[in-house]
């Protein structure tokens, strides 16, 4: 005894179709004073960022696919930024 497949319903027509505003047409809204820091990092976020540095530094210790040289620059670029989070 066959199965009976489904039918898929065909795709609505072009002027069913929601209308999406075009990128060019989408209102824009800047949020970026919504997201700004205010004031001075604190102790915590300076150990978060440094926790961060520490992890990316053992990811690059351990990958195989680099070769010691390329390890060293990568790690002594982190090194330089975590002293500027101190």
């Amino acid at each position: 005894m066959p199965i009976p497949t489904p039918t898929m319903p065909p795709p609505p027509a072009s002027h069913e179709q929601a209308s999406v505003p075009s990128r060019s047409e989408a209102p824009i809204d800047d949020v970026r004073d919504r997201y700004a820091r205010r004031g001075e990092p604190t102790a915590a976020d300076r150990a978060s960022a440094r926790a961060f540095i520490d992890g990316k530094i053992e990811m690059l210790r351990r990958d195989p696919h680099m070769s010691e040289a390329q390890k060293a620059a990568a790690i002594a670029e982190l090194e330089a930024q975590k002293r500027q989070v101190e």
